[in-house]
């Protein structure tokens, strides 16, 4: 007997081992352990409430996990991951799951939903669109060992106090994925280290990072003082203290000046990424 429902009901190893069974022969494979999907679950901002699950004879068989945030005064879903277990695929599962889903999020008064898939998973892709979801853009995943050979001497680099979101997001060019966005990034502070450049005592440029992850969530430098090796002269201070091997994951493939400036100190592409949408309002 299949049934669906939403997922706040659910014990979370039973999410877990479904979890890790679908993603088990994924373009990219991997298993998480219980902190680390309580971990992503947090970073996701996942509503149990909002998720959903397909069962069949009450067993969990698939599921997608949804983030809720309020974003730019718009009540947004973040799906932060759908996966069905490989031998029940094939049966419009994940549609059937969002037929049941949608009307849920649509009494919340929801605007959009939000996702990232893997450019080449053209399967999902094509499962999205048929949901209603549409591309918004492009995104690259890097990594690599980074090597820095010039700073800026003039700069002080120190830990940033607080986040003052209205100075720094007048930095950005592009904006940040749903992972490394200013809400998550407030929700988990501790876990970060934030940095600002200065330049007689006005802020510049800064970066966030994840010493747990080794990875970049956040680098913005003021318009006015980019090509004068702000970005270098932060990233030194984090491979000083924590080494050169670093990720930077879901940057804009459109903003050309940051993707060169990563590909120069030895950042690679390992995965490239599809952000799309599905609008309810």
């Amino acid at each position: 007997m299949m049934e669906i429902k939403t997922l706040e009901d659910v014990d979370r190893k039973e999410i877990l081992k479904v979890f890790n069974e679908s993603f088990s022969d994924y373009l990219i494979p991997f298993q998480l352990s219980q902190e680390q999907l309580a971990l992503k679950m947090l970073a996701d901002k996942t509503d149990l409430m909002l998720s959903v699950g397909v069962f069949e004879n009450s067993h969990l068989i698939g599921f997608i996990l949804h983030g809720f945030d309020e974003i730019n005064n718009e009540k947004v879903i973040y799906n932060g991951g759908t996966g069905v277990i490989p031998k029940k695929r094939g049966s419009e599962l994940t549609k059937q799951m969002y037929r049941f889903i949608l009307p849920i999020l649509k009494e919340n008064k929801i605007d959009k939903l939000q996702l990232e898939v893997i450019s080449e998973n053209i399967p999902a892709i094509h499962s999205y669109k048929k949901c209603g979801y549409e591309t918004k853009r492009e995104l690259v995943c890097y990594k690599g060992e980074i090597m820095i050979s010039q700073t800026n001497e003039k700069l002080s680099i120190e830990k940033l106090r607080y986040y003052d979101w209205d100075l720094m997001q007048s930095f950005w060019s592009t904006y940040p994925s749903w992972q490394s966005s200013k809400n998550v990034i407030n929700d988990l502070n501790d876990s970060y280290i934030s940095l600002g450049a200065y330049l007689e005592n006005l802020l510049v440029g800064y970066v966030i990072y994840n010493s747990n992850n080794n990875r970049i969530q956040q680098i913005a430098i003021s318009s006015d003082f980019r090509r004068k090796l702000v970005a270098s002269t932060l990233i030194m201070e984090i491979i000083e203290t924590y080494g050169n091997k670093l990720s930077f994951i879901n940057v804009d493939k459109r903003f050309k000046p940051i993707n060169t400036f990563l590909q120069k100190i030895g950042f690679r592409s390992y995965l490239e990424q599809i952000e799309m949408e599905l609008h309810l309002a």
